[in-house]
């Protein structure tokens, strides 16, 4: 078994320095959503066909498309990273194939725990790392992804050339663990070190959109535009974040404009989190009352090639948002239906199907269908379950959302219970006191009422 060193002391099996660096390389251009990560990763396999960590990471990149058929294609990635490794390899490589082994049966807990493994002997690992905190994420574990970067940072110094982006991965953890103040701090010095580095201006976005920072939150992105729209899909969040902003201050029509000109421009990439952020938005601009037109006939027609897919509950809980809103009731209810079974395996996405994913799958439909009761003995059961779906606390809040306005018509006692707790936490939400207002009224709280009325008025 012939090594190679790479970058940060990290060995590899090949003879062929030249993959080591350019797989190095890779791994940066991952952490910064570079457009270039599947040319990088042709020019490690150019390198050296038979890197078995070459072959994991091809299995890693399919199964981050979230979708079924990119998922066989890991399998295909994971047997050949087999038959390279059967020759030897490092006991960090033998985790890395063990997580993918992991991944492709989707055990997904047991996947971040192998690479919580490896980071721990290895914290400069910084592909397992960020692999670890995108789990994390998706299993709505913002203590476990603060965690995982706070065990890593003393490893890290300001030489390393990939320091920035741990800073960036930590500042989100904070933020989604509620540590705001500590959060706002780690994502500007990373952002100093590198404004390209998107995933670090996204967590303090996150943190003005928490703390309701609407105007801040606005110039905040937008100026730093030219450096991060320069990276892969990942661009198009920011622009959805960048629109959320401009969605609570009431300004429609650059909402609109952000969806047609960014959010929505490239659907036919295929890339889930482009429908996720497409029917997110579009869902919460009609809750605000906003006409927007034949929207979501397009988001519909990409989510057709998905109904069956299970790889994540969050994402497919969007494209039911898009099948449900684009008229296509057939497919919507296969979807539903899939899920349905999928509630059943013993796997970590069919755990969350049965947890809170058919009920939110039956609350999005009985919203669509006006039964606004049904929403809210689908969706107040779980509404404290909620975060296994994954997402941020910004994605997931349309849910709760969604269940303040079927509760409105249908429970407006538990309206206005809900509404107390939401502008407490969200004193700066305009949407929220004017729900509040609604619910007041229909309560016979007329004077709060206006009182709501007026507190919103302050913000819009």
């Amino acid at each position: 078994m012939a090594t190679t060193e790479g970058r940060y002391g990290l060995t590899y099996t090949t003879r062929a320095p030249e993959a080591v660096e350019a797989f190095d390389g890779m791994v940066t251009a991952y952490l910064g959503f570079g457009r270039d990560i599947g040319d990088r990763l042709k020019a490690v396999l150019a390198a050296d066909p038979d890197m078995p960590l070459a072959h994991v990471a091809k299995g890693y990149l399919f199964k981050l498309f979230g979708s079924t058929a990119m998922a066989e294609r890991a399998k295909k990635a994971l047997a050949e990273a087999r038959a390279r490794a059967a020759a030897g390899v490092t006991d960090r490589e033998a985790l890395h194939l063990a997580a993918l082994e992991a991944w492709c049966a989707e055990d997904i807990d047991r996947t971040t725990e192998i690479w919580e493994r490896v980071v721990l002997d290895h914290p400069k690992d910084a592909l397992a790392l960020r692999l670890a905190h995108f789990n994390h994420f998706y299993a709505g574990e913002g203590r476990m992804m603060r965690d995982s970067t706070a065990r890593v940072l003393p490893e890290w110094t300001a030489d390393d050339p990939d320091q920035g982006y741990v800073l960036g991965m930590h500042a989100f953890g904070l933020e989604e663990a509620g540590d705001y103040a500590a959060a706002e701090w780690f994502g500007r010095e990373a952002v100093d070190r590198n404004p390209a580095d998107a995933w670090s201006v996204h967590a303090v976005a996150h943190v003005m959109e928490m703390e309701g920072r609407h105007r801040e939150g606005v110039e905040w992105v937008s100026g730093l535009e030219s450096a991060w729209s320069q990276t892969n899909n990942f661009r198009f969040h920011l622009y959805w974040h960048q629109a959320l902003f401009h969605l609570e201050r009431g300004e429609f029509d650059m909402v609109l404009a952000l969806y047609d000109r960014q959010i929505a421009s490239d659907l036919d990439a295929d890339m889930y989190l482009d429908v996720c952020n497409g029917a997110s938005l579009l869902w919460r601009l009609e809750m605000y009352g906003v006409d927007v037109g034949g929207r979501w006939a397009e988001l519909a027609r990409i989510s057709m090639r998905h109904v069956e897919d299970h790889e994540l509950i969050f994402v497919s809980l969007h494209y039911l948002m898009a099948l449900i809103k684009g008229g296509e009731a057939k497919a919507a209810a296969k979807l539903a239906g899939h899920l349905e079974h999928y509630s059943t395996a013993e796997t970590t996405q069919g755990r969350v199907a049965a947890r809170v994913g058919t009920a939110t799958a039956e609350a999005l439909s009985a919203l669509a269908a006006g039964d606004a009761g049904r929403v809210v003995e689908a969706l107040y059961p779980v509404r404290y379950d909620l975060y296994c779906i994954g997402g941020s606390h910004a994605q997931r809040d349309l849910f709760e959302e969604m269940l303040i306005t079927a509760a409105i018509e249908a429970r407006p006692a538990l309206a206005r219970a809900l509404l107390a707790e939401r502008t407490a936490a969200k004193p700066n939400s305009a949407w929220s006191w004017r729900k509040f207002a609604a619910a007041l009224d229909a309560t016979g709280r007329t004077s709060a009422a206006t009182e709501a009325r007026e507190r919103a008025a302050t913000l819009g």
